[in-house]
């Protein structure tokens, strides 16, 4: 679907994908040869708990995207790995503010796909999580649509 294009050609269309800015996303780089990517999330105050701590499933659903990405990129947009199971290790508590995640492809059957990401705050990893995923084809998109661009 994109396989003609390059890396930094596709981070840059995907991070116009409007959903981004639920949690301040952004991809930083990709390598789709190692199945490997960093993204930056800014984390805003309205999804911490009344403790001021972020929110465990919103952290788990970065933690998700990250590895996701990863795969979906890797996979140059012709897959995408719903998630069958998910663990996700809570280091330390994720307080607003920017966060680095990191997604990498263990392993990538025909079927079933192992992923694994990590988030880092202030240089210290706040979470791990490993997930095991199908992998089926994706349905066709239109990433400059959803970027807004209407041309």
């Amino acid at each position: 679907m994109y396989e003609n294009i390059s890396d930094k050609e596709l981070v840059e269309l995907y991070n116009k994908n409007k959903i981004f800015d639920i949690f301040n996303m952004t991809v930083l780089e990709v390598d789709t040869t190692k199945g490997t990517i960093k993204m930056e999330f800014n984390i805003t105050e309205k999804f911490c708990n009344p403790t001021g701590d972020v929110q465990g499933g919103i952290v788990s659903g970065m933690a998700d995207d990250a590895s996701a990405l990863a795969f979906i990129f890797q996979n140059h947009f012709k897959k995408r790995p719903p998630t069958i199971e998910l663990k996700t290790n809570f280091l330390y508590p994720t307080k607003p503010g920017k966060v680095i995640g990191y997604g990498k492809v263990i392993k990538s059957g025909k079927n079933i796909v192992f992923l694994e990401s990590k988030l880092e705050q202030n240089n210290r990893t706040v979470v791990t999580s490993t997930s095991t995923c199908v992998s089926v084809d994706m349905p066709k998109i239109n990433l400059k649509k959803l970027s807004g661009d209407n041309s």
